[in-house]
C-alpha cells in the first residue's frame, strides 16, 4: 500500500511540475498558426545545453504565469534542438534569442534585462503599440 501511494504521489507531482507554468512549447508543426493568431507572442528560441537558456529558464516561467490568462499575450518558447526548421526561418544565430511576433510576423527582437520585471514591461509595452495599432 505504501509503494502505491509513493507512485501516486509522484505521478501527481510530476504532473503539477510540467503542468504549472503558461508558457507554450511551439514545434515547426505549430508555430506558424499559433504567431499568427492575432495575439502578441514573446517567444524564447533556446537550446537546452545553453547556460545562459539555464538561467533563464526559472525566470521565464514566472513570466509565462504572469500571462497564462492573458488574452493578449503569450509567452513561448522553441527548443532549436529539436526545432531546427523553424529555428533556421527565423534566422536564430544565438541562444537565447527573444523575439516579439503577431499577425505570423517577427516584429520585434529584446534585447534588455533579462529579470522579470524588465521583460514583464516590455511585453506589456508591446502588447499595448502591437494591438492598440490594430484596433486603431
Amino acid at each position: 500500500m505504501a509503494l502505491r501511494t509513493l507512485l501516486f504521489l509522484a505521478l501527481v507531482a510530476a504532473v503539477t511540475a510540467s503542468a504549472g507554468h503558461g508558457v507554450h512549447h511551439l514545434t515547426t508543426d505549430s508555430f506558424a498558426e499559433a504567431v499568427g493568431d492575432g495575439k502578441v507572442y514573446l517567444v524564447k528560441f533556446f537550446a537546452p545545453w545553453c547556460g545562459h537558456c539555464k538561467r533563464l529558464a526559472p525566470t521565464w516561467d514566472q513570466l509565462g504565469d504572469a500571462f497564462k490568462d492573458s488574452d493578449r499575450v503569450v509567452i513561448a518558447s522553441v527548443d532549436c534542438t529539436e526545432q531546427k526548421e523553424v529555428c533556421t526561418q527565423a534566422e536564430i544565430r544565438g541562444y537565447p534569442t527573444l523575439k516579439v511576433y503577431h499577425g505570423g510576423k517577427a516584429v520585434d527582437s529584446y534585447r534588455g534585462g533579462r529579470d522579470l520585471e524588465s521583460l514583464k514591461a516590455y511585453v506589456q509595452d508591446q502588447a499595448k503599440q502591437l494591438l492598440d495599432e490594430t484596433t486603431a
